[in-house]
């Protein structure tokens, strides 16, 4: 289940980059797979509400005390595994992961020994950012909304 809600973050988030949502349009996205309408929409939001904290976090920092992604060195990278960094690469690319959320999933699983890093651990590393409970939660947030309720 994990997997398949990361496999739709993945497609909603692509299709946001490609233009093809405009506002509160996910009921016409064509997946090759046939999703749940709930699950598009719940991803739809979180990573609407994700955006929406990281450009509050991104206005409030000074423009010269903002950093970038970090090179990783082979060491690093064999750490977790080159299949196990290219996905993770792969999510930073298309934008689910800020470089620093990325730097954490990186040492998250550098805590770990090889043989225990699979696609598993860092789907469950990856729901962690999105559904983050802890931090205080916008107005209209995905916390607030119930199971029955519908976005316009």
């Amino acid at each position: 289940m994990i997997s398949k809600i990361v496999d739709v973050l993945v497609k909603v988030r692509e299709k946001i980059n490609e233009g093809n949502i405009k506002k509160n349009k996910i009921e016409n996205l064509n997946f090759e797979k046939n999703f749940n309408k709930n699950i598009i929409a719940a991803a739809y939001s979180w990573i609407y509400e994700k955006n929406q904290r990281e450009q509050e976090i991104l206005n409030s920092i000074p423009k010269e005390q903002r950093k970038g992604i970090r090179i990783y060195s082979k060491e690093e990278i064999n750490k977790i595994g080159i299949k196990n960094y290219d996905y993770l690469l792969h999510f930073y690319n298309i934008g689910l992961l800020t470089h620093l959320e990325f730097d954490y999933m990186l040492d998250e699983l550098k805590m770990l020994p090889i043989e225990n890093i699979d696609i598993y651990q860092i789907n469950v590393l990856l729901l962690s950012l999105y559904l983050d409970f802890e931090k205080l939660s916008l107005p209209g947030s995905r916390l607030m909304l119930h199971s029955s309720d519908t976005i316009n």
